[in-house]
């Protein structure tokens, strides 16, 4: 047995022991409080629980099993619960219903107490030990004891239930044994909903410049083989795509290796072919593969272009031989475009700064973390 310190306490409302006794109002709670863990069996318009025995005489160690089964037999004879057979010690479930949860259906034979079975049968007559919610109903202190301490409910939240609580079981006009025990598991069914909510928006986020792909992300690259110099390439023109478009999600690092993975593709397929070192020739052109890389990147094929002259004086003046231009021409034209949009962008915010006049030299160094001339 746990300590009593680890153990769960029982609780009991004073208003319900004073109206059914102790011992029935402890254990009706607690069967109450496991009712929406227990698989519902609906037969004849009852949803029916299939109860373990055993589970309940842990439960309740200062009880022989006798003196269960006679509070058992009590709550039924009281029309608190139906019990679907009879009571045997030995076996090992017990079938029951709460006729507080039951649906417009007329009561089973051997679920009717004495005083139902002397009772005319009427469909507008009340069923035993329930009634229906009156407009200035309130919670008992031992069910807000309950979804304050253990189910750590706020008390502002609890006490916004309760008008729409009280609204819709007028509404329904349905009858409860229990409301107390019914306003719980309402309670908490709307805390769970909004709990899930607020997690589910925090997670979702719009990309910032300070954005980064988590540990498991980069691995999950590099264990395929991509080159971490052509992640940190690609990662500029990914965050300034979903920052231009505003979106929010909740899973970005996916995005990102499906990004990665794709351009990859792309670009090994373009440079597959180049093995040999060779230096540059005049008359050399990018690969078709190449713009489409780009285009993919949201880089203006134009702009592109237009940086052919000057990638090629540049390689034709250094004399240096390399074994992928293609992939060099990609580095370039990356560089170029991602500090193309920083310089409009900055110069936007300096137009009427004073010192507008002075060079972007100073900026561009602070913003650039490697020459897209460097060797891969």
């Amino acid at each position: 047995m746990s300590a009593p310190l680890l153990e769960r306490p029982l609780l009991v409302s004073p208003t319900l022991a004073a109206t059914i006794g102790l011992e029935c109002a402890l254990l009706y709670q607690l069967l109450v409080e496991w009712q929406p863990l227990l698989e519902a069996r609906p037969r004849q318009g009852q949803d029916w629980y299939l109860l373990d025995r055993e589970r309940l005489q842990t439960q309740l160690p200062f009880w022989q099993t006798r003196e269960i089964d006679k509070v058992l037999q009590q709550l039924h004879d009281q029309g608190l619960i139906i019990i679907g057979s009879a009571l045997i010690s030995n076996a090992r479930n017990l079938r029951l219903a709460f006729p507080g949860r039951e649906t417009a259906h007329a009561p089973m034979p051997q679920a009717a107490s004495p005083t139902a079975k002397a009772a005319p049968s009427h469909a507008s007559s009340p069923v035993p030990g329930k009634q229906c919610i009156s407009a200035d109903w309130q919670p008992d202190p031992a069910a807000l004891e309950y979804l304050q301490r253990f189910s750590r409910i706020p008390s502002t939240f609890i006490d916004a239930c309760l008008p729409e609580f009280i609204a819709h079981y007028r509404e329904s006009g349905e009858a409860r044994s229990s409301w107390s025990s019914t306003f719980s598991q309402f309670v908490s069914r709307r805390w769970k909903k909004q709990q899930y909510q607020e997690i589910e928006q925090a997670r979702e986020q719009v990309l910032d410049n300070g954005w980064r792909p988590s540990q498991d992300a980069w691995e999950i690259l590099l264990r395929d083989g991509i080159s971490q110099h052509f992640i940190e390439d690609a990662l500029p023109e990914f965050i300034l795509y979903w920052r231009e478009r505003g979106t929010a999600d909740s899973n970005w690092n996916s995005r990102f290796l499906q990004h990665i993975r794709l351009q990859w593709a792309r670009y090994t397929n373009a440079v597959s072919h180049e093995q040999a070192y060779v230096p540059i020739s005049s008359q050399w052109q990018p690969s078709p593969e190449v713009f489409e890389i780009l285009q993919m990147a949201k880089i203006d094929t134009d702009f592109a272009r237009r940086q052919i002259p000057e990638f090629i004086l540049y390689w034709r003046d250094s004399g240096q031989p390399q074994r992928s231009w293609n992939t060099k021409f990609l580095q370039h034209v990356k560089y170029r475009w991602a500090h193309s949009h920083q310089l409009d962008k900055h110069d936007a915010r300096q137009q009427q700064a004073p010192g507008a006049g002075q060079a972007a030299t100073g900026f561009i160094a602070k913003h650039t973390d490697r020459s897209w001339a460097d060797g891969l």
